[in-house]
Parts: structure tokens; C-alpha cells; sequence
């Protein structure tokens, strides 16, 4: 196990951080800081995980569904997103994050100036 630990990490401290570069203090997103287990849980404004998905899988980025971490995959805010860092490359994961973070700016601001209109 303390070997397999080895191997994930780094790429859990990628994210981490990519995330709080990205998206720390927007106001956008909150996320979980494991520190065992195998998956990130991404939370971000009411109504935008699908659409984050969407825009992430129209990128070329494999996320899980939307509201995955719900029973039956019923996410009543439409707000969580399940990170799975140890799929892929170490050399893949600050490449698919960035590009996640820009899908959730994206998605997050659209539906902060639709509200506001």
C-alpha cells in the first residue's frame, strides 16, 4: 500500500494545486482534500456540473458523470464532480486539470452573468 500511496500522490498534489491556482478565492468551486481514497470531490455553483462535464468532454477530457458521488447518479444541485486522479499519466494530470479548471471558469461565469441579467 505504502508503495501504491507512493505512486498516487503526486498526482493528488497536482491537482490540488491546480485547482487552488485556478479557482481558489473565484468563488466558483470548492474541493475536497483527501488524504486517502482515490478520488477529488469538485463542487461548483448550483446547476453547472453537467455542463462542466459536457464542455470538459467536448475538450477530449474523460471526467466521471456528473453527480456520480449521488445514489443513482442524482445530483439534486447539479454541483459535484468526482475527480479520479490515479487513471491517468502523472504527465497527463496538470494538462486534463487545467483544462477542467478552464471548463468550470467557463461554466461558473456564463451562469454568474446569466443570474444577473
Amino acid at each position: 500500500m505504502r508503495e501504491h500511496r507512493e505512486l498516487l500522490r503526486p498526482k493528488f498534489d497536482t491537482v490540488l494545486r491546480i485547482l487552488s491556482d485556478r479557482l481558489a478565492d473565484t468563488g466558483l468551486a470548492t474541493w475536497s482534500a483527501p488524504r486517502g481514497g482515490y478520488f477529488i470531490t469538485l463542487d461548483v455553483l448550483d446547476g453547472c456540473a453537467r455542463e462542466v462535464v459536457r464542455r470538459a468532454a467536448d475538450a477530449g477530457l474523460a471526467l466521471t458523470p456528473a453527480g456520480a458521488t449521488h445514489p443513482h447518479g442524482d445530483d439534486p444541485g447539479d454541483r459535484t464532480i468526482r475527480i479520479a486522479p490515479s487513471f491517468p499519466d502523472a504527465s497527463e494530470i496538470a494538462e486534463i486539470i487545467d483544462g477542467v479548471a478552464t471548463c468550470v471558469r467557463l461554466v461558473g461565469y456564463e451562469k454568474l452573468v446569466a443570474d444577473a441579467s
